[in-house]
């Protein structure tokens, strides 16, 4: 199973996400900071007290906020297939 192995949060709230294989992107939390679950990310200071839990290795916040790391990985994947196809789609 791939690990996340770095996180860097941005000041745009994005956050890079790198994965043990090399599979890596920015993922853009400005839609989802809308949605209610997501809400208590929106002050950027908590956003940026992002970590991997030592134990799930799924991306956590201080604030209590999980993001699964299949679930991020997903995503990624389906941004870099977005991209290599040339879709004109905003992820």
């Amino acid at each position: 199973m791939n690990k996340i192995i770095k996180l860097v949060p941005f000041d745009d709230f994005q956050l890079y996400v790198e994965y043990s294989d090399g599979l890596n992107g920015k993922i853009n939390f400005s839609k989802m900071l809308k949605r209610e679950e997501y809400k208590s990310l929106n002050n950027l200071e908590e956003f940026k007290k992002v970590r991997i839990d030592n134990k799930t290795k799924d991306i956590i916040w201080e604030c209590g906020v999980t993001m699964c790391k299949n679930a991020t990985r997903n995503m990624l994947i389906l941004m870099n297939e977005v991209k290599s196809l040339k879709l004109p789609i905003n992820l």
